[in-house]
């Protein structure tokens, strides 16, 4: 049973890992995002006032996200990830950068992949190094562990032949 936990947890994590690392910014599925475009604020001059140039991408039900992989949503979740509104359960990103509504929706597909890629980290697998110096790390603990499991065991032996 164990084993096949470890299994399908490794599975997870591969699965995950895999998808971080392939994760770019043209291969992200515009349909499950919500864009609006709003007056910028800021330098501009009339630009800011007369053009919905802001771009804001909003993807609901990020938590039930079947694209992304649930390892994934999960570390995102537990880490604050930058762009997560608690209360919506979606992730809402803006950028008002450019005059262009195309550049910045770009922007912010841009901004999702690399705080993606900054957040979500996955143990990789331990040298051989590593694994020899903790296996004599446990070794020494155990003995240290005997040896004191012993001289409590002979202090309560003495004891015990005192009293008779």
């Amino acid at each position: 049973m164990l084993r096949v936990l470890r299994r399908l947890y490794s599975d997870k994590v591969s699965i995950g890992r895999n998808w971080v690392s392939e994760l770019k910014a043209d291969a992200v599925p515009m349909r499950l995002f919500v864009a609006t475009y709003d007056r910028s604020r800021g330098k501009g001059g009339q630009n800011v006032n007369k053009v919905n140039s802001k771009c804001t991408l909003t993807l609901y039900n990020f938590s039930r996200c079947s694209w992304i992989p649930e390892e994934v949503r999960e570390q995102l979740l537990e880490k604050g990830f930058r762009y997560y509104a608690r209360n919506k359960d979606a992730l809402v990103i803006q950028s008002d950068e450019t005059r262009s509504r195309d550049q910045n929706r770009a922007i912010c597909v841009e901004k999702f992949v690399k705080e993606v890629k900054r957040t979500v980290e996955f143990a990789g697998e331990a040298s051989a190094d590593t694994k020899r110096k903790w296996r004599g790390i446990k070794a020494r603990s155990n003995e240290e562990r005997l040896s004191e499991k012993k001289h409590k065991s002979d202090k309560k032996r003495i004891r015990s032949t005192r009293l008779l």
